[in-house]
Formats: C-alpha cells, sequence, structure tokens
C-alpha cells in the first residue's frame, strides 16, 4: 500500500499540479482529477468547512473574475486536507489520481516479440507477452487550446493517408535514432505507417475529452481485457487538437492570484467577519431593505447585540469581540469595516491599490502578529541613470499570503500562420449545494518591499514612448485583473528590476530564485511604484530570515542586478528586440530577465530591458 501513496505540497497542487495536470509518479504518470473525484466521499460540506480559507476580499476578487458581480453563487476557498489533519497514517493515499496517458509501450525485452504500443485502456497487459512489467506509458498526449486532453488517436494517425478501417490490438513501435522522424509506428494488418514527425504536425479533430472531470474506478481490474466507462457527456469542441509530450509546461498552466494580508484586515473583528457564518448572520440584519436596521440608526445596539446572540452559529466569545469593538468604534464604525470587508464593488485592483498603500504606511506590527515591517534602509541611487535619487528598502519580517488556482490553460501549439491561439481558461472550482470551492493555501513568510523615495518617479527614454503606444493583453482573465496596469512604463520599469533582482539576491539569501515570489505595484496616479519580493511557506510559522538579511547589503546587489540586465549571452539578438503591438516583452529573454513561473504573477511578460537602462 505505501508504494501507491506520493506526498504532494499543497502549494504544489495550487501552483504546479492542480486539477487537470500530469504528475510524474514512481507508478507512472498520473492526472489529478478535480477534487470531488480525487478526495471521493472526503469532498463533503463538513471537511471543506473545516479547512475553509476566511478572506472575503480574494472570494470577491473570484466572484468578479468568474460569474460577474451578478453571479449569486457562493465562492469558498479551501486548502487541502494532510494525511495528519485527518489521522490517517502517511502510507494511505487520501487524493485519487488516473492513469494517464492510457496507451503503452512494451519493448519486449524479455518476450522475444518487435517493440508495440497498445492501449492501457482495451489492455491490462501487453497483449503480445501478457506481462505488464515491460510496459511504460508513451510520452505523447494530444491537446487543444481550449482545455481538452487525450491520448493520440493512433488508429487515425496511422491510417490517414491510406484511410483504412483496422482495429489492431496493437501497432509496432520502431526507434531507428534520436530524431521524431526516425520513430515509426506500422498497422500489423495492413501495413500501413507514418513516423512521429509526421504526427507531430497532424492537426485532429478534437474529442472534447477533459480526463479530471471523467468518473473513472481508481483501482483498475488486473485482467487480460478491461474497459472503462465514461459516463460524462462531451460538449463539441472545433479547434483542433496537436502532439505533445506529457511532460511540456505548456500543457499545464495554472491560473492563480494571489492577496497579501495588511495589518488593516489582520485584527481580530476583520477575521471574525470574514467568516460565513457570521457574515450570512449579519447581511440579514443590516440589508438596506431590512428595517429596523441599526446601520441606519433605527435599531439600538443593544437589540442589535442581542439579535445576534440567539444566532446558534455564533459564539461568545465572536460576540464579545464584536460588542468591544462597537464599544470603542460605534455601530457606524463597524458598518463601514463590515461593508469594506464585503463589498462586491472592488475590483482584484483595488486590493492591489490597498495593499501598495498599506505598505507604503511604513513600519508597524499587525493585531494578529500576521505582519511586522521594520524601519527602512535607504539606498542612494542617483548615480545610476534613469533611477530615482534614492530607493527605500524595508524589511518585511513577518508576511501572509492566501493563494487560489481559479483554473488552467492548455498551450500545445501554434496556428499555421505562426500567430499564438489564444487559450481559453478551465475553470477547476467544484460545486457542492449553493456553493462553488476553489483550492487554495496559505503561506507565511518573510519579504522586502522596494519602492522610490521621491513621490514623482517617471522612467525616461525611447522605449517609454514605445510601451505607452501599447494595447493591453488580449487574455480575458489577464484584461480583468490588470487591464492597461501592466502596459504602463512605471510598471514595466519596476518588473523588470524586480526580476533582475530576485535572479541576484537568491545568491545571497540562501533561497534558490524559485522560491521567491513578486508583486509589483504602481499607485493610482501612476507616480510611484513598488516591488514585494516574498518568500512564504505553507505551514510554517515563520522562514529564516535570509530575505531580511539582505537589506543591510542591498546597495551591492542593486549593482550586481543593473550589471545582469545590462549585458545578456542572447546579445545583439535580445538588445535589438523592441516593443511592439505584436510582443508582449522587449528586450527579455531566459538569459537576461526570465525567472520561474512560480515566482512570476505574470507570466514573464511585461519586460523590457531598454525601459530600465533608460536607452
Amino acid at each position: 500500500m505505501g508504494t501507491r501513496a506520493q506526498n504532494i505540497r499543497r502549494s504544489h497542487f495550487v501552483l504546479v499540479h492542480g486539477p487537470g495536470a500530469i504528475i510524474e509518479t514512481r507508478n507512472g504518470p498520473r492526472l489529478i482529477p478535480l477534487p470531488d473525484k480525487g478526495l471521493g466521499t472526503r469532498f463533503s460540506e463538513d471537511i471543506l468547512e473545516e479547512f475553509k480559507i476566511d478572506d472575503s476580499r480574494l472570494e470577491i476578487a473570484l466572484r468578479n473574475l468568474i460569474i460577474g458581480w451578478s453571479g449569486r453563487t457562493k465562492i469558498n476557498i479551501f486548502t487541502l486536507p494532510t494525511n495528519a489533519s485527518l489521522n490517517i497514517p502517511e502510507t494511505i493515499p487520501i487524493y485519487h489520481t488516473y492513469i494517464f496517458p492510457e496507451w503503452r509501450v512494451c519493448y519486449g525485452r524479455d518476450g522475444g516479440h518487435r517493440p508495440i504500443i497498445y492501449s492501457g485502456r482495451r489492455y491490462s497487459r501487453c497483449p503480445k507477452c501478457n506481462r505488464e512489467d515491460n510496459s511504460s506509458a508513451l510520452r505523447f498526449v494530444v491537446a487543444c487550446t481550449a482545455g481538452h486532453l487525450d491520448d493520440v488517436p493512433w488508429n487515425y494517425a496511422v491510417h490517414i493517408v491510406k484511410k483504412r478501417r483496422c482495429n489492431p490490438e496493437y501497432f509496432y513501435w520502431k526507434a531507428g535514432g534520436s530524431s521524431l522522424a526516425d520513430i515509426e509506428i506500422q498497422c500489423p494488418e495492413c501495413g500501413s505507417k507514418t513516423t512521429m514527425d509526421r504526427v507531430y504536425h497532424t492537426r485532429f479533430p478534437c474529442t472534447a475529452r477533459m480526463p479530471e472531470r471523467e468518473e473513472a474506478p481508481f483501482d483498475i481490474p488486473r485482467g487480460p481485457f478491461y474497459t472503462i466507462r465514461i459516463t460524462r457527456r462531451r460538449r463539441r469542441c472545433n479547434r483542433k487538437m496537436r502532439v505533445t509530450q506529457r511532460q511540456s509546461s505548456s500543457l499545464y498552466i495554472p491560473e492563480v492570484i494571489t492577496l497579501i494580508t495588511i495589518p488593516e484586515y489582520d485584527r481580530a473583528i476583520s477575521r471574525i467577519l470574514q467568516r460565513s457564518e457570521v457574515a450570512s448572520a449579519l447581511f440579514m440584519l443590516m440589508s438596506d431593505e431590512v428595517s429596523p436596521n441599526p446601520c441606519k440608526g433605527t435599531m439600538d445596539i443593544d437589540q442589535f447585540l442581542r439579535i445576534i446572540e440567539n444566532n446558534p452559529a455564533i459564539s461568545q466569545g465572536t460576540i464579545q469581540t464584536i460588542r468591544e469593538y462597537i464599544n470603542a468604534e460605534g455601530i457606524s464604525g463597524f458598518c463601514e469595516l463590515f461593508r469594506k470587508l464585503h463589498s462586491e464593488e472592488r475590483t482584484f485592483r483595488d486590493f492591489i491599490y490597498e495593499e501598495f498603500e498599506s505598505l507604503l504606511a511604513g513600519p508597524r506590527v499587525s493585531e494578529n502578529n500576521n505582519f511586522k515591517m521594520s524601519e527602512p534602509e535607504i539606498i542612494s541611487t542617483g548615480d545610476m541613470e534613469n533611477f530615482p535619487e534614492s530607493l527605500r528598502i524595508y524589511p518585511v519580517d513577518r508576511i501572509r499570503s492566501v493563494t487560489v488556482q481559479l483554473g488552467y490553460r492548455r498551450m500545445p501549439a501554434r496556428k499555421a500562420n505562426g500567430s499564438d491561439e489564444e487559450p481559453e481558461p478551465v475553470d477547476t472550482g467544484v460545486k457542492l449545494g449553493d456553493k462553488r470551492w476553489y483550492a487554495g493555501f496559505e503561506g507565511f513568510g518573510e519579504g522586502i518591499f522596494i519602492t522610490s523615495d521621491v513621490h514623482d518617479f517617471r522612467p525616461s527614454g525611447d522605449a517609454v514612448d514605445e510601451w505607452k503606444m501599447q494595447t493591453t493583453s488580449r487574455d480575458r482573465i489577464s484584461l480583468q485583473l490588470w487591464g492597461d496596469y501592466v502596459t504602463n512604463p512605471l510598471f514595466v520599469w519596476f518588473h523588470t528590476l524586480s526580476h533582475s533582482i530576485i535572479r541576484t539576491i537568491s545568491i545571497y539569501a540562501g533561497y534558490s530564485a524559485a522560491s521567491l515570489r513578486e508583486r509589483v505595484y504602481v499607485d493610482r496616479n501612476s507616480r510611484r511604484g513598488g516591488i514585494l519580493i516574498y518568500t512564504t511557506s505553507p505551514g510554517e510559522d515563520a522562514s529564516m530570515g535570509g530575505l531580511v538579511g539582505t537589506v543591510s547589503e542591498f546597495h551591492d546587489i542593486l549593482r550586481e542586478a543593473i550589471d545582469g540586465v545590462k549585458i545578456c549571452s542572447n546579445d545583439p539578438l535580445c538588445s535589438e528586440i523592441r516593443k511592439t503591438p505584436e510582443n508582449v516583452n522587449g528586450a527579455a529573454c531566459y538569459s537576461c530577465l526570465f525567472v520561474s513561473e512560480t515566482s512570476c504573477e505574470h507570466g514573464n511578460k511585461w519586460l523590457d530591458r531598454h525601459i530600465l537602462l533608460g536607452d
């Protein structure tokens, strides 16, 4: 039983290996289904409520992104249960996966036959040698930009030229060299053959399959022949499927959003008012249509508190905290805080502005100790071209973040004309009752906040004018999240600086660059910007202090970061790139600016060395 279980972190489930992803395990590749399929009976209201993450700001952002302001579905965020939290031994898997891809190759090493490929859905063992240990999963799958995924239709691919209708048990697999053109697949019945090079360039009709949504057995019966019944009806898809390798990073690109917990919302009263049972009860009492209403002064405060006390879903400790806050701030202050926490008219960008304004407020410690910022180090940068006179580097000794995955995309190929085919986001939320649940995680750690010491800094150079003429992203989710925020030259300047610092600071901090994350800020007037570089470790109370410890050496870090941007190993090709409407970047590539996909929340877009250097 122990060999069937493989550990995975909660953060990896959200950032890397979520529903719809293929994960490599010790028993071969597996596909991660949606939580209601993977958790099985554990996907219940009671367990989800136990592992719910209360963050009304993130729930509002999700609701506006997914179903719009008019939607009435309740959005909830949960973190995956662990074996320890469920009091289950570590050797027992609590999240089941599907075998995928199902086609397998057997090289016949001990069976005395030619290498063949066969359907694992049809046969559990090689149909030639009747052995399972000689076989392994094929590394090729097909996918379309609408998010559909399936095994390669080998019968169609082999017979596409002769258009024969064979139904063989297997196909011969001949690998004569290292290139795709050297791999030959042949039908044993009619002799039709093709090469992997031709298969790669074939556009297959889309099967509209999403295996993560299917009802499939977790334990495959061991016999010479078996089938899997698919109970979910598939919709038609007009897009074409292309072959890609199952480990390709373009096959699964998670869509995640993160919010930082700021001191204004890290108070006991704020955490209480974000709980669903408390919010539901207060909505009934404080609605504009309700009369008498405590927020309109038509209900006595004592009467309001008595009504709350009679609600069995609200504990006495919660009522006492509400009473103390009302006594200190008044009923008007209480109503204002509640409406601010649950206002549906705020967008994700409004929350980003709130974070930036809170960080600019300077050193402080939040009530629940989930945020702590110390006095800044002021670094003179007046001798650096296209920089403000100085930068303020704040150590953020403690920080809390909440990250949630709202879906994923697949980008398996390009259109025939060379332009990118816009991928469709696939929603990974699961509905249970009147609520829709999304997987997320809480992270606790440290960071550094970098901002200009002046209140009106504007980069200069020809690249600034090039970025001012650009349009916003064509991507729907990116457009809803950021809009023209990310094409602002000030944003691009700070974003480029952020990447160059991440690539440098890991040497000083002791963290790998892939473990660092960024958030780039620009204020509402586009006059001041900032960078938050942080690391959060889910389940830990703090981190090692490596980032905070670099503040005293930041002048040297900044110098190295700028020197690393001036020269790229791909120059002059990289430096000759200028920003155009067709490019999401200016001069930027893997050698000089790109970082891990888990580090950059913008997917390594909106970068330009020219705008940072002022040329």
